[in-house]
């Protein structure tokens, strides 16, 4: 129980709805997750309308067009109609001041712990909340109650059962043949706008980075999983042993979650694989990098520095260990 609630919240009911998207499927996952550790601590009840495009690719939300954490014991299943409409419904409630709506401000890093936030939750009533409130590492100092509740969290987000047979055989065949899986998620076509391009880089940076790599594991044989948001040409990496991961928004995700390791530029996509696979990752800031081990960072091993702008859309949290 957190310490700013105890007592009152076990007597009382708690509604907490995830009104407003963010970002895509890395940043829905990360929020998702936050807010599920955070009803953990305390009870509460969270619902999702907002995961709606992604709803239907994983066990418990496929059954439950609400996506409602705790799972309720009866439950519908949805449809791209019906989770629209209920997303969309949702939204007009947030706005339209019958509810208590929650904005959050993406001026600073969000904790629930130091945020004034969480004392404007109304009891007995649906508590709408918007804004970016977890993209990327706007929740470093909640990241113990993620490594709290994280096996109810995997649990919850777990494929549906065709995703998870599609990713166990790609790596089944790749670990026939290896001795060290590294997954390298090659992100290109939206990072090229994504702030100026900071972190799109070249397949011959992402060379560097995996060359250096491999000389960490002497006597190995090493092998790189390639997920991509672009498909790449076949010859890149002919000097290296490598596979293609499937293709599948969810399948690659959750093949780099199964890796030893995991590279890639800053992204909330790799960031659910590390936590959910539980696996160190190296974020790329720079190719030219000679690496060490060490660099490869586990999930609840993670700080940083938030970097603020007046342009919100330019501030920037960099992950640091």
């Amino acid at each position: 129980m957190s310490k700013y609630y105890q007592g009152s919240f076990l007597e009382v009911l708690y509604v907490l709805v995830i009104s407003a998207k963010s970002g895509q499927l890395g940043n829905r996952l990360l929020l998702s997750a936050n807010f599920i550790a955070f009803a953990c601590e305390n009870n509460f009840t969270v619902l999702n309308p907002a995961f709606e495009e992604y709803a239907d690719f994983f066990s418990s939300t496929d059954k439950d067009f609400l996506c409602c954490y705790p799972s309720t014991p009866f439950s519908i299943a949805g449809n791209r109609l019906l989770r629209k409409y209920y997303y969309n419904i949702n939204r007009y409630l947030a706005e339209s001041g019958r509810f208590n709506t929650i904005n959050i401000k993406r001026n600073q890093p969000f904790s629930w712990s130091n945020s004034s936030i969480t004392k404007e939750l109304k009891s007995r009533s649906i508590n709408f909340f918007q804004g970016w409130v977890f993209r990327d590492g706007w929740f470093v100092d909640d990241i113990s109650n993620l490594q709290k509740h994280g096996k109810k969290i995997r649990a919850y987000f777990q494929p549906l059962k065709k995703y998870q047979l599609n990713v166990a055989k790609l790596i089944s065949n790749i670990r026939s043949q290896t001795d060290v899986l590294i997954g390298v998620h090659v992100r290109h076509g939206d990072y090229q706008q994504h702030q100026n391009g900071r972190y799109f880089y070249l397949v011959e940076d992402y060379l560097k980075v995996m060359e250096s790599t491999q000389t960490l594991f002497p006597n190995k044989k090493v092998t790189f999983l390639i997920c991509s948001n672009q498909e790449q040409k076949e010859d890149y990496f002919q000097h290296l042993s490598y596979v293609y991961g499937n293709n599948h928004i969810i399948e690659d995700m959750y093949s780099l979650a199964e890796c030893d390791y995991i590279i890639g530029p800053p992204s909330s996509y790799t960031m659910w694989a590390s936590f959910y696979g539980e696996r160190p990752l190296y974020m790329i800031r720079d190719v030219n990098k000679t690496l060490k081990i060490e660099d490869f960072v586990h999930f609840s091993q993670w700080k940083g520095v938030f970097y603020y702008n007046e342009d919100w859309s330019k501030s920037v949290w960099e992950w640091t260990h």
